[in-house]
C-alpha cells in the first residue's frame, strides 16, 4: 500500500543504503508530486513511497543528499530557518549527551519536584510535556551547573539548504522555529512557531511554503485541531504526522501518516514496512509506548 517513510539523522551511509534498498526492492519510490496525485485520484498503483526527511541534520547534507543524487531519488525535507540562520541547536540535540542524572536534577529545581520523585524518569519524555522556555532554562541550568558549554550547530547552514533546494532532489517545507512540542504552547506562541516558520522559510527560499512537519508529530498529543487550523490560515496544503498507517483517500491532509525507520537490519526494515500497519495498532494498545509513557508522566506531575 502506498505510504511516506520518514528519516531524521543518519549517521551510518551503510545503513541507510541498505534501507534504500529494501524500499526499492518494495515500492516506486516517488516525488512529492505524486502524492499529491494520489490524493487528486491521478495514481491507482498501491506501490509507491514518498521519502522525508526531518530537522536539516546535517547529514541531510552529507549523507542522504549524495545517495538520492547517486540513486535518482527526490524527497521531501522538513527544516527551520531560525536554526539556519543562526547556525544553532534544537533543544533535544544541545541536551542529547547530558548525564542522566544530573538533568533530572535540574528537572526537579526547575520543577521544584524531589529528585527522588524522579528517579528512573526518562528525562526527555518530561522534557516533552513542557512548554519551550520551561526546557531552555533546563538546559541553560545545566550548563552553568556542570559547566556544559553550548554545542555547535548540528544542522545544515543557509548555503547548504539552498543547494539543496536548486538541486531538485528536495521539497522543502517548514518544520516551526524552535521544535516545541506544540500542544504544550498558549495559542500566540504555538501560532507564532508556525506561522513565523513558514512566512521566514518562503522569504529564504524565494517562494510559497505549502508543506510542514509537525515537531514529534503524534496526533491529539503533540498537535491537534488548533494546530490545523493555524496551517490553514498559513496557506499550507498538506502537513505531516507521524501514524503507523498507509496513505488513504481519506487522509486528513494536514494530518498525512508517515512510517518513522531509525535502526534495524534488512530484514527488520522489510517486516516493519509489510506488516507494521498491522502491528503498531496492537503494540500501541497493549504495549508500551513513549506516547503511553508521557502520559502517565503528564498525570503523574499533573503537567
Amino acid at each position: 500500500m502506498p505510504k511516506i517513510i520518514n528519516f531524521h539523522e543518519i549517521h551510518d551511509k551503510d545503513w541507510f543504503e541498505d534501507t534504500l534498498d529494501v524500499i526499492q526492492d518494495l515500492y516506486e519510490v516517488v516525488p512529492f508530486y505524486e502524492i499529491q496525485n494520489f490524493y487528486n485520484g491521478k495514481v491507482k498503483t498501491k506501490n509507491i513511497a514518498h521519502l522525508t526527511v526531518d530537522d536539516g541534520h546535517i547529514s541531510t547534507y552529507s549523507i542522504i543528499y549524495p545517495v538520492l543524487k547517486k540513486r535518482g531519488l527526490t524527497a521531501s525535507i522538513f527544516v527551520s530557518p531560525k536554526i539556519i540562520e543562526e547556525e544553532s541547536n534544537f533543544w533535544f540535540s544541545e541536551s542529547c549527551d547530558y548525564d542522566k542524572e544530573k538533568l533530572i536534577f535540574c528537572i526537579g529545581e526547575m520543577l521544584n519536584i524531589k529528585p527522588e520523585n524522579l528517579m528512573g524518569i526518562y528525562p526527555r519524555s518530561l522534557m516533552k510535556l513542557l512548554r519551550l522556555d520551561q526546557i531552555w532554562k533546563i538546559i541553560r541550568l545545566y550548563q552553568k551547573k556542570f559547566n556544559s558549554p553550548a554545542k555547535i550547530s548540528q544542522y545544515v547552514n543557509l548555503n547548504q539548504l539552498l543547494e539543496m533546494e536548486k538541486s531538485g532532489i528536495f521539497e522543502i517545507g517548514a518544520h516551526t522555529l524552535n521544535h516545541p512540542i506544540l500542544s504544550n504552547e498558549k495559542d500566540a506562541t504555538a501560532e507564532f512557531e508556525i506561522t513565523k516558520s513558514i512566512t521566514r522559510l518562503g522569504e529564504l527560499l524565494h517562494r510559497n511554503i505549502t508543506t510542514f512537519a509537525y515537531p514529534n508529530g503524534s496526533v491529539n498529543l503533540d498537535f491537534g485541531p488548533r494546530e490545523i487550523e493555524f496551517l490553514k490560515k498559513s496557506g499550507v496544503k498538506y502537513a505531516y504526522s507521524f501514524e503507523f498507517k498507509n496513505l488513504s483517500p481519506n487522509n486528513n491532509l494536514l494530518a498525512i501518516p508517515r512510517y518513522g525507520l531509525y535502526h534495524g537490519n534488512k530484514d527488520f526494515i522489510r517486516n516493519k514496512l509489510r506488516y507494521g500497519a498491522l502491528w503498531e495498532p496492537v503494540k500501541k494498545q497493549f504495549l508500551n509506548n513513549e506516547d503511553k509513557y508521557r502520559r502517565k508522566l503528564q498525570k503523574k506531575f499533573r503537567l
